[in-house]
């Protein structure tokens, strides 16, 4: 009875593995063995998941939207063609994965990338596209639902691809290995703007795996070290990180439902130490409540996406666990009163803080494309 007596001692990786796990699974079972049928409706969490660690657990058509959104083999192949082509581009000199490196979990190392004419940087750091499929809202400011709007957002910013679908498959309908590849993909239709964007969805939406070695340690596959072991306990309870990144998904769309992606205020700093003149999602809403709110991301592989935050302002895991050890914004004495992230010091020991990194670290996919 006392053995779980205190939050911040609670053992949640021995409870989930051991406890949780084999009850889920129970459940399910009991459910074939009576022939309860599932639900026939596309969920966000599949219906017949045994546990939240199942491979394949959430669905990405769920996350689309529309039947002529589904993802094909088809699409999917198209899609990665054309985000590696600069055709997209209005000067075909900058394609997707100019920006999105594989190696780097498809961002850039950088702070902000530079723009198309090479003169400024773009607004806000490049964020990864692995396991972003799970989402409802994308970007910073979280201004698209769907993952074909942000395709096109970027493709015909001024700053960074300076493109038009349009355009693009007039050029595309001319190539006649892309009209072969865009017939496979769309049998009964013509190459148009939906087309593109579909198919660049549809090719990030397989950038979802979920075969990381936290994974495979919650369902039974492998071990993980006792660093490891104590920073997914920190992770969950003492630090407060999972109270935003909700576990599995560790981004911010929140559970059971998973049908709305939430935003927090964290009073990230920018230049001279102040306060980042970036306001995020007010600048669309005009709403106090979200000034300098940014969407909380998927911290899926953040050991290869460095730098952190929409202005790349953290250049290391440790000095974002050092931000939120004291209290975001409010701990560097910003006049923040709408921050939602706790302002109350954490009090991580330099022991606590390694092992929280260690355990973000087995969140790293052994797949990256």
């Amino acid at each position: 009875m006392n053995t779980n007596a205190r939050f911040n001692e609670f053992d949640r990786a021995y409870f989930i593995t051991k406890y949780l796990n084999p009850l889920s699974k129970s459940i399910y079972e009991t459910q074939l063995s009576f022939k309860i049928p599932f639900f026939k409706e596309t969920r966000g969490l599949k219906v017949t998941a045994q546990t939240l660690f199942d491979k394949n657990v959430f669905d990405a058509e769920a996350f689309s939207g529309f039947p002529d959104y589904k993802t094909t083999k088809e699409k999917i192949d198209l899609g990665k063609l054309l985000f590696n082509d600069p055709i997209l581009s209005g000067d075909n000199s900058r394609s997707c994965a100019s920006c999105h490196h594989s190696d780097k979990a498809f961002t850039d190392g950088l702070e902000k990338a530079v723009s198309l004419d090479g003169t400024m940087m773009v607004k806000r750091n490049t964020p990864t596209l692995r396991n972003i499929a799970f989402q409802r809202s994308f970007f910073y400011d979280s201004r698209v639902n769907y993952l074909e709007d942000q395709a096109i957002a970027v493709i015909t910013n001024v700053n960074e691809m300076h493109g038009s679908l349009d355009k693009s498959a007039l050029d595309l309908k001319k190539s006649k290995k892309y009209a072969a590849d865009f017939k496979k993909a769309f049998p009964n239709k013509e190459i148009t703007a939906f087309e593109i964007k579909n198919a660049l969805a549809s090719y990030i939406r397989s950038l979802s795996d979920y075969d990381s070695k936290f994974d495979g340690y919650m369902r039974g596959e492998n071990q993980m070290d006792l660093d490891e072991i104590a920073g997914f306990n920190l992770f969950t309870g003492k630090a407060k990180c999972a109270t935003c990144h909700f576990i599995p998904l560790t981004n911010g769309t929140v559970p059971p439902n998973f049908d709305r992606s939430e935003s927090e205020v964290l009073g990230v700093p920018g230049k001279n130490k102040k306060i980042d003149i970036d306001f995020g999602k007010y600048d669309l809403t005009h709403a106090e409540v979200n000034r300098y709110s940014f969407k909380t991301p998927t911290i899926r592989n953040i050991a290869l996406t460095a730098p952190y935050m929409h202005n790349g302002f953290f250049k290391t895991l440790e000095e974002v666990v050092d931000f939120y050890d004291q209290g975001g914004g409010s701990g560097l004495s910003f006049n923040l009163p709408n921050q939602t992230l706790p302002t109350d010091k954490l009090k991580l020991t330099p022991l606590e803080k390694k092992q929280l990194i260690a355990f973000m670290k087995t969140l790293t996919d052994k797949k990256l494309y």
